[in-house]
C-alpha cells in the first residue's frame, strides 16, 4: 500500500517529488517517485507517488476502486477545473466502497466548508500560515 498525491500540472508532480525525496535523503525513485505522461520514475519500494491528474485518471481506469493506495492527497484542490471536479466525483465513489481509504485535501486558499459537505462531513484540519518570518530578496 502507499500514499498518491495528485498535482494539477506535470511539472508539479516531477520537483516536489524531487524536493521530498531530497528532503528525505534518498534518490528519486526509490520510495519517492512520480508518474507523469511518458515519464515514470518509479520503483517497487516506492511509498509515496505524485502523479499528474491524467496519470491519477489512467490508473483509476485499471484499479477503479485505488486499491494499491491507502491514502490519498489532492493537492492544489482550489485550481477548479474540469479535471479537478472529476477528480473529486471519481474519489467520492471510491471512497462509498472503500471505507479503509484516508483522503486529504489540500489548499492555501480553499472554501473548506463546501468540500466538508460534498466529502460526507469530513473533518477540516488548518495549519497556521507563516510560523516564522519570511523575506524576499531580488536579484
Amino acid at each position: 500500500m502507499m500514499i498518491s498525491c495528485t498535482q494539477p500540472r506535470r511539472v508539479a508532480a516531477m520537483s516536489v517529488s524531487r524536493r521530498v525525496a531530497e528532503e528525505m535523503d534518498v534518490s528519486i525513485g526509490e520510495e519517492v517517485g512520480y508518474s507523469i505522461r511518458f515519464e515514470d520514475c518509479n520503483s517497487a519500494r516506492h511509498v509515496l507517488k505524485y502523479l499528474s491528474y491524467g496519470m491519477f485518471f489512467r490508473e483509476a481506469m485499471t484499479d477503479p476502486l485505488l486499491e494499491r493506495y491507502k491514502v490519498i492527497i489532492l493537492d492544489e484542490a482550489h485550481e477548479r477545473t474540469l479535471a479537478t471536479d472529476v477528480l473529486f466525483g471519481l474519489l467520492k465513489e471510491v471512497l462509498k466502497n472503500r471505507p479503509d481509504l484516508k483522503l486529504v485535501v489540500m489548499s492555501a486558499t480553499l472554501e473548506a466548508e463546501k468540500f466538508q459537505g460534498y466529502f460526507f462531513g469530513a473533518p477540516l484540519m488548518k495549519v497556521p500560515r507563516r510560523l516564522h518570518p519570511v523575506e524576499i530578496f531580488y536579484t
